[in-house]
């Protein structure tokens, strides 16, 4: 960068912070755009299209849209938030999966902990284990006895390579010894519809995803990630009745690229979280199976640098690599 484009760069940078304080003030001023990596229907979608239409209640000063742009693993939503304006009107609303996708592909353009401001957390749940209702097994003990009798044979559904759904399931096989063919497509919902047709035999997905086809009856859980069963699952069983440890939760929330003014961070987590209050959404997200998320930006950028550092974890050991 030559002297010239650094004094504009610092130029630019000095006048964004210094109206930050105004820009924080007026906000909502027009459009903003919440973008899903995945496609509609999962649980990301679900809870991006729950909050948006609650803050375009809450302020009608602008129109919050929820854009969707599946593909590898949201690398593709990521790219195109982490190049937006730092004006807090375009937004990506993720999970797990995002945190975690740069460590797996080598297309990846961004680094999440470089170039994304953590907002929101918005919610977390456990991850259901999921059968076709018609399928003998019932049990994870049977699931794992019956991946160990044919290593390989057994196939799983999750929404692509590096999607959290992919790295419990790795995670999954290292502490059982087992061995599964994990089957990516583009989305939680799809993954799902992929079992309910009946070409996988196994989906690994939030309760967020997974109510839904649960309650239709079009699918059963076996078993649930969370420290306890669920009030509204009494009889799944959790993994850690079977392996003992193993508690794994989806989480999903708002984040923004990374030079983001902080007063205008402050605005939208404090919209959201009021959000996440209303009675009426806290039952919705009860519904889903989730918990909404209620806590400083500080603690959940603390939990998004966790995260990185577990996961990356897992990758390396399994070696994971996405083309």
């Amino acid at each position: 960068m030559t002297a010239i484009s650094r004094r504009s760069a610092l130029l630019g940078a000095s006048a964004l912070f210094a109206g930050a304080p105004a820009l924080a003030q007026n906000f909502p001023l027009r459009q903003v755009r919440f973008v899903v990596g995945f496609a509609p229907g999962g649980a990301n979608d679900i809870m991006a299209r729950l909050v948006a239409g609650k803050l375009n209640e809450r302020l009608p000063g602008t129109s919050f849209i929820v854009e969707n742009r599946p593909g590898a693993a949201t690398l593709v939503a990521a790219d195109q938030v982490a190049r937006a304006a730092p004006d807090g009107m375009t937004l990506m609303y993720t999970s797990n999966s995002t945190i975690i996708a740069p460590l797996v592909n080598r297309g990846s353009t961004f680094d999440p902990m470089r170039d994304f401001a953590p907002i929101v957390l918005a919610q977390e749940a456990p991850m259901l284990l999921l059968v076709r209702p018609e399928s003998p097994i019932r049990t994870v003990a049977q699931m794992i006895e019956a991946a160990r009798r044919a290593p390989g044979r057994l196939t799983v559904a999750h929404p692509g390579t590096g999607a959290i759904n992919h790295l419990t399931m790795t995670l999954f096989q290292r502490e059982t010894g087992t061995e599964f063919t994990l089957v990516p497509y583009t989305g939680n919902a799809p993954a799902l519809t992929a079992l309910v047709r009946g070409d996988v035999d196994f989906a690994h997905d939030s309760t967020l995803s997974g109510r839904s086809f649960v309650d239709s009856g079009q699918l059963r859980p076996i078993a649930v990630s969370g420290t306890q069963r669920l009030s509204i699952m009494p009889d799944v069983p959790t993994f850690a009745e079977t392996l003992p440890g193993h508690v794994l939760m989806f989480w999903g929330g708002l984040f923004a690229p990374r030079a983001t003014p902080a007063p205008l961070l402050d605005r939208i987590h404090t919209e959201v979280n009021e959000v996440l209050r209303q009675p009426d959404v806290i039952a919705r997200v009860h519904q889903l199976g989730a918990e909404p998320g209620q806590v400083s930006r500080a603690a959940f950028a603390q939990m998004v640098a966790e995260e990185w550092e577990r996961w990356g974890a897992v990758v390396r050991a399994a070696g994971i690599r996405a083309e």
